[in-house]
């Protein structure tokens, strides 16, 4: 079971990552959410946001990502004008859940947020980023034919089956549509796509968190959380079980006082026991052993992000 915080978070990630497909942005789907807040600098010890891990290197930063994303959006602007068709990128969501991608990755550490929303994120944030969703899906859409110039061979195939027939046959308005479409020509001119996260380093990153869970060092200090909660009367074998306890869900009312106090019994559980420290420094080291075993493929992977950022970079600056 995951919380509905989580989900949230999850269809934020997941917009962030697909806004520039497809589907985003030819049915008028809104741009990635925004971050909830800007780079952060020095690190704390009590807040995760500021804490890095050793794949972080190999992924764009928030600023170079905007700068992919940008010029994604330039390059597939002309590519549609040239095909006469009207286009504008959709707005960027408004910031919804983690500073981060390590704000939250260890769960709850904010005592004042914690108070206030139990495991739940800012109700306000999510009101203002659904609100931005509707909006959004009110936008007017592209013609399934305008569509398939946009994503050319990578189209859902309902929206090719209802395109008429020279669209169907590659064909707008007697130009041949690009391979992949105007998305395809714009990836290729830059080099990669906006997202600039390569499989490999999006693997490394993944398998790193549920195998830091079985880390010796990690799993005494959850059992010895799980005995602490239980002194408070709470039972739940990981941190993690109880951000996702079902009963802890967005409700009419607000957050109960349940959930609440379990919240404020966690973080005092995980302070006690230092579970968000040991666990990151345990994906650390997972991460770290990671870049070792791929460091020949990663340094590729991080040269050429550093070309496509550079070819982004150039095509903004170009009038």
């Amino acid at each position: 079971m995951t919380s509905s915080r989580d989900r949230i978070l999850r269809t934020g990630a997941a917009l962030a990552v697909t806004a520039l497909a497809l589907t985003g942005c030819s049915t008028g789907q809104p741009g990635p959410a925004a971050p909830a807040a800007a780079t952060v600098a020095a690190r704390s010890s009590a807040d995760p946001s500021t804490w890095t891990l050793p794949m972080q290197a190999y992924r764009p930063t928030t600023e170079q990502t905007r700068t992919l994303a940008r010029a994604e959006q330039k390059l597939v602007g002309r590519c549609l004008e040239e095909f006469g068709i009207d286009w504008k990128p959709a707005p960027e969501l408004p910031a919804i859940g983690p500073k981060n991608m390590l704000d939250w990755r260890y769960g709850i550490h904010d005592a004042v947020m914690s108070a206030k929303f139990g495991y739940q994120v800012d109700p306000a944030q999510r009101d203002r980023y659904e609100r931005a969703l509707r909006e959004a899906d009110a936008r007017p859409r592209l013609s399934d034919d305008a569509q398939l110039v946009l994503g050319g061979s990578d189209v859902p195939a309902e929206v090719r089956q209802k395109a008429g027939p020279e669209a169907r046959r590659d064909f707008y308005a007697g130009r041949r549509i690009p391979e992949g479409g105007c998305f395809g020509e714009a990836r290729r001119t830059l080099g990669g796509s906006s997202q600039a996260v390569s499989p490999l380093v999006q693997r490394l990153t993944n398998d790193s968190y549920p195998a830091s869970t079985q880390d010796p060092r990690v799993k005494t200090v959850f059992a010895r959380w799980s005995a602490c909660m239980k002194a408070k009367g709470y039972t739940y074998p990981a941190p993690m079980a109880a951000n996702d306890d079902p009963r802890f869900r967005p409700r009419p009312e607000g957050v109960s006082r349940t959930e609440v106090d379990t919240a404020l019994a966690d973080l005092d559980c995980r302070a006690t026991y230092r579970v968000a420290e040991v666990w990151h420094d345990a994906e650390t080291r997972i991460q770290r052993a990671a870049v070792q075993s791929n460091a020949k493929a990663l340094t590729a992977e991080r040269r050429a992000l550093d070309t496509t950022v550079r070819k982004a970079a150039d095509v903004l600056a170009r009038p």
